[in-house]
């Protein structure tokens, strides 16, 4: 196998041909995915067969310095089982089923294709087309995983090192940006404490628009696990909140679509659990705000100076504590959302 830098469509091709994936006598195709700093992702196609294969880079795809574990990819692999023992038979949502797993040296893992046809939530949310019955659905998924799950040693066993988190989330996000930002650098570190502290379910760690693709029949598929862990649930709903809230002051003049999205979520999440992690949400949601505009990890699509500062201002005035409820919060959002409207 090449150099994880070097994994080609042509790499991808050959290495599903070694796994018995692809037949040696069928004419298969590549193309890149893209979309993603951390992988090099290819759909691969041949006669009626189709897979997606994922390998590591040892150094995410940003301007700075980002390195994280390869073997990640096998992380990922056990929380798309994991997920799939809960969500199995319910109907609420899919996961790619694992096609094959290679470890050392390779470590690539290809994974069953969505349905023809089926689109990613994000760009449909950028669109400002908003669909809140998405999002409801999305968060009752989650609620029932991370309910489901608690209660389940096996995973907590397998899950139980927080590296993929410290390395693809912890590092680069909330430290770094704790750094940027050292009027507000206490509040982040003792988030960062009590995130690390909090031990109680399994996290996703990258639930986000770009991660759910939209069936033709409107059933979510729930993609990519690498940052999944045995931590604080409420870092799964801060990190899709803040990706809705990011949305309703970046497209300000919908941003009660976008606002009423996050509200349909949390309640379907809040519904789905039997804890109270509201407070918890609303203190992680203000540090990822400002990491994706401060961290390693900016957010690629805001652009202008003006939404980055009142995504700023948002995320500092509820570290300083203006906001310690949802809609406290929502509504920092739809004061600078309409100031952007003018």
């Amino acid at each position: 196998m090449t150099d994880t830098n070097e994994f080609t469509p042509a790499a991808a091709v050959a290495h599903l041909r070694r796994q018995g994936v692809v037949p040696t006598d069928a004419d298969a195709t590549a193309e890149s995915l893209g979309g993603g700093v951390s992988n090099h992702v290819y759909r691969v196609t041949w006669d009626d067969g189709c897979v997606v294969v994922k390998r590591p880079l040892p150094n995410l795809a940003v301007e700075d310095d980002w390195p994280a574990d390869v073997d990640r990819v096998h992380n990922e692999a056990a929380a798309i089982r994991a997920y799939d023992a809960v969500l199995d038979d319910t109907g609420v949502a899919r996961v790619p089923s694992v096609v094959t797993e290679s470890h050392d040296p390779d470590h690539v893992v290809a994974i069953e294709c969505a349905p023809e046809g089926a689109t990613m939530w994000k760009s449909a949310l950028l669109d400002g087309r908003v669909d809140a019955g998405v999002a409801a659905a999305v968060g009752e998924v989650l609620g029932t995983v991370h309910a489901a799950t608690a209660t389940d040693e096996a995973v907590r066993e397998r899950f139980a090192s927080k590296r993929p988190f410290e390395q693809l989330r912890v590092d680069p996000y909330h430290r770094t940006t704790a750094e940027r930002n050292p009027d507000v650098a206490d509040a982040i570190h003792a988030e960062i404490d009590r995130l690390l502290d909090t031990s109680r379910t399994l996290v996703h760690g990258d639930y986000s628009p770009k991660n759910v693709l939209v069936a033709p029949d409107g059933q979510p598929w729930i993609l990519d696990f690498e940052v999944a862990h045995w931590g604080d649930p409420a870092f799964d709903t801060a990190f899709m909140c803040n990706h809705l809230y990011i949305k309703s002051v970046y497209n300000h003049d919908r941003h009660d679509a976008y606002a009423d999205a996050a509200a349909r979520f949390w309640r379907a999440y809040d519904d789905a659990v039997d804890w109270d992690i509201e407070r918890e949400t609303v203190a992680e949601l203000a540090v990822l705000m400002l990491a994706r505009v401060d961290g390693k990890s900016p957010v690629e699509y805001v652009e202008r100076e003006a939404v980055a500062d009142a995504l700023r201002r948002i995320a500092t005035r509820t570290l300083r504590g203006e906001a310690e409820t949802l809609d406290a919060f929502a509504a920092l959002a739809r004061e600078e959302a309409s100031a952007l409207c003018g």
